[in-house]
């Protein structure tokens, strides 16, 4: 057979069921589900954003943070302030 070289070696991982309970950091767009680049200079308009989600059950109330690209957060956000001006208009 030879000498067994770095690639046939098998690699095990172990997990518990505790890790499907651990928070995970996305890095896809939760809108449109595109990559989110982080921005080392974190100025300027290209800054990933956060949506966020609110849901009601019962008497419950829970907020869902969402990762957002550049591009969907200041759609959203732009959609969002036009939306509520419409409104302030009609009264």
């Amino acid at each position: 057979m030879g000498n067994p070289t770095s690639s046939d070696k098998e690699v095990v991982v172990i997990g518990t069921h505790e890790a499907l309970f651990e928070p995970v950091e996305s890095t896809r767009c939760d809108a449109c589900e595109g990559p989110i680049y982080a921005d080392d200079e974190g100025a300027g308009y290209d800054v990933p954003g956060r949506g966020v989600y609110l849901w009601k059950h019962g008497d419950a109330v829970e907020l869902e943070i969402a990762p957002l690209c550049s591009s969907c957060a200041s759609a959203i956000g732009m959609t969002a302030l036009a939306r509520w001006e419409i409104e302030e208009e009609e009264g």
